[in-house]
């Protein structure tokens, strides 16, 4: 048994599991990552101090080393309402991190595959990249997401290619009060002058599901990534999601992170700007009720000169809900000309929600332009006034008024499937929140 933090693990158990590995280089890089859960000093206590993540895991969560990996017919069924019939998209279908074709379409000139799945190339790029761009040394729980997932997904963009419709992946889980079953893996590479639009749904088709999701992410130059992740999960599970991604010169990112449902959510994004002239733009939504917690964790570090990091979280909380939001922003001293700006903005609508807000700047160069600011507060009441006054009934006034508080971000969106969704998404919170006021 070793421990980690005050979570303890049977260390034994977890060996046999490592040493079914087949592949030498992945088993090595688990062997590594249990290597920092037992040595590393992970400062949860500060990193999750709004969070309770941890203690909801000793509370809830079976601790014995349990992989669960049979998947039944009646599962399978469960997915089927999910399937999305639209030519104008691609789709892939996760369970528990392992592609199920039959329910998958891609053109060949996309690489996505299980770890298990890969050519020689492909091979090497896994084993020269894999685990150098996470927050393994820092998060614990992205540490165990190292060691423990069981089917990796691994997508490859050739270089010039560019591809013409966006990649819905629908990712679910089914383990129940276990932390070991639902640990995915990912790992992105685009080549130089490639582009990709990628949506990510994650639902737990149980209740009391832990799941977690950890990504690597290398943009070449010249490419482009936007990249939206969507939580809506009706089971009120409890996830810890790590998005990190590291950008060469002159490259694009657009990340949008939605949350809407879940009991708590930890997301960590990650944005490593190692050369010049890299450009990433860091959007989020929170749309909040009952006693569902989100908490973004948000990080960019400019390296070289001449680039820019534009970052806005919006949030509404009501009911008993809680959100956390903490960006932090790194000018190194060779980051001459850096441009980076983040803010925060976020609505309570009831006496018994919480935000707990905390923007960050630490800047070491001293040619910039960097900016950063968070403000809370409620409705505007003159406003609902004011439209009252021009015959709008109050509920509908309210729906204005929110629905324009986030329009400055939706309209961000370049995929209609995922605004339209976004849109229908918020119509159906909006009327949550108008039936208990």
């Amino acid at each position: 048994m070793f421990k980690s933090g005050s979570l303890i693990f049977d260390d034994k158990k977890i060996k046999d599991f490592i040493n079914k590995e087949s592949n030498p280089f992945l088993k090595k890089s688990r062997n590594n990552f249990l290597k920092k859960l037992g040595e590393r000093k992970f400062n949860i206590k500060e990193e999750y101090k709004y969070t309770p993540l941890k203690q909801t895991i000793e509370k809830n969560f079976n601790l014995r080393f349990e992989i669960e990996k049979n998947i039944s017919s009646t599962t399978e069924k469960k997915i089927l309402p999910y399937i999305i019939n639209d030519n104008n998209v691609y789709q892939i279908i996760t369970l528990d991190g392992k592609i199920l074709k039959k329910f998958s379409n891609l053109p060949s000139k996309i690489s996505f595959k299980n770890f298990d799945e890969l050519d020689k190339k492909e091979k090497s790029l896994l084993h020269h990249h894999f685990g150098e761009n996470d927050d393994s040394d820092d998060d614990i729980f992205s540490a165990l997401n190292g060691v423990l997932w069981s089917k990796g997904l691994f997508v490859y963009i050739k270089k010039n290619q560019v591809i013409d419709r966006p990649i819905i992946v629908n990712n679910f889980y089914t383990s129940e009060k276990n932390i070991f079953s639902s640990q995915l893996r990912k790992f992105i590479f685009m080549e130089k002058n490639s582009k990709l639009s990628i949506c990510e749904f994650d639902y737990s088709l149980i209740s009391n599901n832990f799941n977690s999701n950890v990504t690597e992410i290398i943009l070449e130059e010249r490419s482009e990534l936007d990249y939206f992740k969507i939580q809506n999960d009706s089971n009120n599970s409890t996830s810890f999601n790590s998005t990190n991604i590291k950008q060469k010169k002159n490259s694009i990112s657009n990340t949008f992170t939605f949350s809407f449902s879940g009991d708590i959510i930890r997301n960590n994004l990650n944005i490593s700007l190692i050369d010049e002239n890299c450009y990433c733009n860091m959007y989020g939504i929170y749309a909040l009720n009952n006693k569902s917690h989100v908490d973004n964790h948000t990080s960019v570090d400019h390296m070289q000169k001449n680039s820019i990091s534009n970052e806005h979280y919006k949030g509404i909380m009501n009911g008993h809900s809680n959100g956390v939001f903490n960006g932090k922003i790194f000018v190194r001293k060779e980051a001459q000309k850096t441009n980076a700006f983040q803010s925060n903005n976020n609505i309570i609508l009831s006496d018994n929600a919480k935000i707990n807000t905390k923007p960050q700047l630490e800047i070491w160069a001293d040619d910039v332009k960097c900016s950063h600011g968070c403000t809370t507060g409620q409705l505007d009441e003159n406003a609902i006034f004011y439209l009252q006054s021009r015959g709008i009934n109050k509920e509908r006034a309210v729906s204005i008024l929110i629905n324009a508080f986030f329009d400055e971000i939706i309209q961000k969106i370049n995929q209609n499937i995922v605004k339209d969704k976004i849109n229908k998404i918020l119509s159906t919170k909006i009327e949550s929140y108008l039936n208990e006021r």
